[in-house]
């Protein structure tokens, strides 16, 4: 082999690792929210739904297989007032509060748990095993830590969060279930914020 065909070939393995090291960092984008390094929206719902379609298999009275849980409860968070935090501190404390929140919610969960950056300041969990009662219990944790989050920049700075659950019903769709976690937050909003509120179906 020539000198010049080797120099080609270096170079060439050189673009071989350069494009392999964009693929996985394409793919890390895909999956995690860049900012929060929680999951993103569209993985939450590939995810959640095998989860979500495997436990409502386990319905099916013919069905002898089992997934080997029976419960799953959506947990719909949100930051009270973020737009006065971003407008009062700034976009940048703006993006430190929610990877604050976001590190509270991931060191609450389990591995097998989902986490999602939903859109904005939302953030949407998917607890598989979880009834009603428990995803209640992992919402007011959740709550209770974030309350309890300091910023040394900004002692004054305080954060809370509101919450909605639901949990998997028979007959109850994926997406409807989202919808009733979210209907529950909105009631924790409406009725002072700060708060968990289980959605009225349960």
């Amino acid at each position: 082999m020539s000198l010049q065909s080797e120099t080609e070939l270096e170079v060439l393995h050189e673009y071989i690792s350069e494009l392999e090291e964009k693929v996985k960092v394409l793919e890390q984008d895909l999956i995690h929210d860049s900012l929060t390094g929680l999951t993103t929206r569209a993985f939450f719902n590939q995810e959640a739904q095998i989860y979500f379609n495997a436990l409502k298999r386990d319905f099916e009275p013919k069905r002898k297989e089992k997934f080997g849980f029976k419960n799953l409860s959506f947990l719909f968070l949100d930051i009270d007032d973020f737009k006065k935090v971003n407008d009062s501190y700034g976009h940048d404390t703006g993006d430190e509060v929610l990877k604050a929140v976001a590190r509270v919610v991931h060191g609450a969960i389990r591995d097998t748990d989902i986490a999602s950056r939903w859109g904005g300041e939302e953030i949407l969990i998917a607890l598989p095993g979880a009834d009603i009662e428990a995803g209640l219990r992992k919402a007011e944790e959740i709550r209770g830590k974030i309350e309890g989050i300091r910023f040394d920049a900004h002692p004054t700075l305080r954060v809370t969060i509101s919450g909605g659950v639901a949990a998997f019903e028979e007959g109850v769709g994926f997406t409807e279930m989202i919808k009733r976690a979210d209907q529950a937050l909105y009631e924790a909003k409406e009725s002072g914020k700060n708060k968990v509120v289980r959605h009225a179906s349960v």
